[in-house]
């Protein structure tokens, strides 16, 4: 046991420095937390400390880098990050600014290259109303970036499938009459629409524009297919196809001349035969 002794006396030295140690900072402690002068300055010390831990990065840049320019791009297109198939975005600014500062060549880089870009992500985010940051890329690095707005609220809405049939919407140009055409004669008779729930159920027709306008006589083409509501407002929605090949057909006994005004101020519509005798005229 004799050689345990200087041990314990070792224990029992630390412990002691260690309580004069701590009673030592317990009074300083006192003295600064009862002393309004003393609070008061390390107070602000603590602050200052705070102040420049938070802010060295932009400190330092403004101090050692005091030859930077800044250069603002305004309107610069907002790409949107998400699976158009399943959510339809809103809330989502097309545009945004971004202000760039750093070296002259720097700068004079992103003016000549104009490939800084800014986009969204919303590939992981899910149905409802998100937070989302705006982010600047194709820029050199070492730049001070700042995107205004930062940050946005953007809403995902779930898009959902209807089949819908088409009606085909003959629209004739100056000179055409509609009654000359047969029905026109589409290749698909129905559509797939994605959108979103109130969307789907504002829709009552989904129309096939046939303009016979750059067409003399008969034809077929691939036109458009437009979703419209009740109103005959247009609906943004996506279409599945886009397009429609038809074929139109000009009725074999007529074609059109055009419109001429009788002396009454009534629109007269002639429709005639084309025979040879005309032809030869």
């Amino acid at each position: 046991m004799p050689e345990s002794r200087p041990f314990h006396r070792l224990i029992k030295n630390l412990s002691r420095y260690a309580t004069k140690i701590t009673d030592r900072i317990s009074k300083l402690f006192d003295k600064v937390i009862y002393s309004r002068r003393l609070s008061l300055i390390v107070s602000g010390v603590i602050a200052l400390v705070f102040c420049i831990s938070i802010n060295y990065g932009d400190l330092s840049y403004r101090l050692f880098r005091s030859n930077a320019v800044t250069l603002n791009l305004a309107a610069v297109p907002v790409e949107v990050l998400v699976d158009d198939n399943a959510y339809e975005v809103s809330g989502l600014p097309t545009t945004a600014d971004v202000m760039v500062e750093g070296d002259p060549s720097d700068i004079q880089l992103v003016r000549t290259q104009n490939s800084v870009a800014v986009s969204a992500d919303l590939r992981n985010m899910d149905e409802g109303t998100n937070a989302v940051s705006l982010d600047a890329s194709g820029l050199p690095t070492g730049l001070e970036v700042k995107v205004s707005p930062a940050t946005v609220q953007v809403t995902l809405s779930r898009k959902y499938s209807k089949t819908f049939f088409i009606e085909p919407d003959l629209i004739v140009g100056a000179g055409q009459i509609e009654s000359n055409y047969e029905k026109p004669e589409l290749a698909t008779r129905s559509v797939t629409v994605r959108a979103t729930r109130d969307k789907i159920n504002s829709i009552r027709t989904i129309r096939a524009i046939i303009d016979t306008s750059s067409y003399p006589g008969s034809f077929s083409a691939d036109v458009p297919l437009v979703a419209y509501d009740a109103s005959g407002k247009q609906v943004n929605v996506t279409i599945s196809p886009e397009t429609v090949n038809v074929n139109v057909t000009v009725k074999s006994n007529s074609t059109t001349t055009g419109q001429n005004s009788n002396p009454s101020g009534q629109t007269q519509t002639t429709t005639h035969k084309t025979t040879t005798d005309e032809t030869n005229q």
